[in-house]
């Protein structure tokens, strides 16, 4: 595969970029770092043609097959990150359908959901009450100086930033001192992944368009005053782990 000489740095690792190609889907090609192996389009996607897209679509949200079972699955989850969670602030950065939130609340934390998506929290907030879901981006979330939370939930959400310097720094702003950010997140480097990329079930541009790898994702925590505390092993091309502030 032919590589290119460096023009810019990686949005991901902020190296000099030396791509090599990773195929194309959905009219989308991908292109891969030299330095970190992370896994993006390009060109790369803006959030004016994200926004373009979305109100265009505008999905039809449902329930996934069985919540009872999702917020039961979201809460054992949690109770593996945080000892103790009752009475400490949760927030969940990709609330979706509400099921993160919904555990917190199993918990008997303080529990706050928020989405980029207004069909998401239209949703969330039909079905679980609209106290506790916020249309809102980390960024604007983050800005409006809300109660440090002493656990956050960022759960496939990095593959679908166009800004991610400016989403995790809205991350380390949301978390308290002490307190932890679980993040769950695809691994465009797995060693799991199929030969050709692009033939990945997970991969489906714009819906998700950037796939960091550990060290990739190491390193953009790492500018921002995050560091991974503990991953958790997995044979999936996922990367589960917890982050906190130095």
């Amino acid at each position: 595969m032919a590589e290119n000489k460096p023009k810019e740095k990686c949005k991901v690792c902020k190296k000099p970029f030396i791509s090599y190609s990773m195929g194309d889907k959905n009219g989308f090609k991908f292109i891969a770092c030299k330095a970190c192996g992370s896994v993006m389009v390009d060109p790369w996607i803006t959030q004016e043609e994200l926004d373009a897209y979305f109100g265009q679509v505008q999905p039809q949200i449902t329930h996934l097959p069985d919540p009872d079972e999702e917020i039961k699955r979201m809460e054992e989850r949690l109770r593996k990150v945080v000892r103790n969670p009752e009475g400490k602030k949760f927030v969940d950065v990709a609330a979706r359908q509400g099921y993160g939130v919904q555990a917190a609340r199993a918990a008997n934390m303080s529990a706050i959901g928020i989405d980029s998506h207004d069909f998401f929290a239209k949703f969330a907030q039909e079905i679980y009450g609209p106290d506790n879901f916020r249309h809102a981006s980390v960024q604007d979330y983050a800005a409006s100086d809300p109660p440090k939370a002493d656990i956050v939930f960022a759960i496939e959400t990095f593959c679908e930033q166009a800004d991610l310097e400016g989403f995790t720094a809205g991350l380390a702003r949301l978390v308290a001192p002490g307190g932890s950010i679980y993040i769950e997140e695809v691994d465009g480097n797995n060693f799991n992944l199929p030969r050709n990329f692009t033939e990945w079930s997970y991969v489906e541009p714009p819906l998700n368009f950037v796939y960091l790898s550990k060290k990739g994702l190491t390193s953009l925590l790492n500018r921002h005053g995050l560091h991974i505390q503990k991953m958790f092993f997995t044979w999936q091309p996922i990367m589960r782990l917890i982050a906190a502030k130095q």
